[in-house]
């Protein structure tokens, strides 16, 4: 298995955590227009599908939901294989 970065559930996370916090549900398509940004976008981080990020794009959800960049693209590191 190689090292890889994955969004895969990020926003939905990020939304619950959004909705704990303040008690307003926001959807995947109310976040893409809050944030300026294409649903398909937000769409396609959430499912993992994206494979080229516009980093602008990135930005402006990472303010929307207000959170870290890290919040939303995750590292999976390469795990060694058992013997």
């Amino acid at each position: 298995m190689s090292s890889k970065i994955t969004t895969s559930g990020r926003i939905t996370i990020l939304l619950g955590k959004h909705q704990a916090a303040t008690g307003e549900r926001v959807s995947p398509r109310k976040l893409a227009e809050k944030a300026g940004v294409p649903k398909d976008f937000v769409y396609r981080l959430d499912s993992g599908a994206a494979r080229h990020v516009d980093l602008d794009a990135l930005a402006r959800l990472c303010v929307a939901l207000n959170c870290d960049l890290h919040d939303i693209l995750v590292w999976e590191a390469e795990r060694a294989e058992s013997v």
